[in-house]
């Protein structure tokens, strides 16, 4: 055996734990129903996360692993984002380009190497990241059934609302807007803080 087998064995081992992650098949399916009920803007940021996934499994592209940044400058770029989400029309182009960015900012933190991840959780937060997967994808279940359940007619789809249609009477108000957009970015901000290192 060649000395540099191990390596590339270990390596391909590794991109295919990877690919076999279900978050990197989560976001492809999630990017095909975006195709599918006409977002495809939305479809498209799904597929090139997936991309980095798969591109990073392939050895194509590397970054230097999860980085915990500390909690003064995670508040302090949280304000301004705070302040433009709350003032940017809802369903805009401006908001949704706040919102891609803060979430490819979070995955150039929180990006590692899958093995890596699972060897440093801990009991509680192994336990927790199963719990938040169990909530997304009840959440994703719920958004895919409604939305199938409200094809037939305009009084369908008002009989099944999406999550995010319940949330509407909460959001359309200015205050409303205020404390989901703060408590989201807090939550973002501890999540991130617990995820990497210094």
């Amino acid at each position: 055996m060649r000395p540099d087998a191990a390596p590339r064995t270990a390596g391909k081992s590794t991109a295919l734990r990877r690919v076999a992650q279900p978050w990197t098949l989560i976001l492809v399916i999630t990017g095909l129903f975006q195709l599918f009920r006409g977002a495809p803007i939305d479809a498209a940021f799904f597929l090139a996360v997936a991309a980095l996934l798969l591109a990073d499994a392939a050895g194509w592209l590397r970054l230097p692993g999860p980085a915990r940044p500390r909690a003064a400058w995670l508040l302090l770029g949280a304000i301004p984002l705070a302040v433009a989400l709350v003032i940017a029309p809802r369903h805009g182009v401006a908001e949704g380009l706040i919102v891609s960015a803060i979430g490819l900012t979070v995955l150039i933190f929180a990006w590692g190497s899958p093995d890596a991840a699972a060897r440093s959780m801990s009991p509680p937060v192994r336990r927790a990241a199963i719990l938040w997967g169990v909530v997304g994808v009840v959440c994703c279940l719920w958004e895919v059934v409604s939305f199938l359940l409200g094809l037939p007619s305009a009084e369908a789809a008002i009989a099944h609302p999406s999550i995010s249609e319940l949330f509407d009477p909460l959001l359309d108000s200015f205050e409303g807007r205020a404390a989901f957009t703060v408590l989201w970015l807090l939550l973002g901000v501890s999540l991130l803080r617990r995820r990497g290192r210094r």
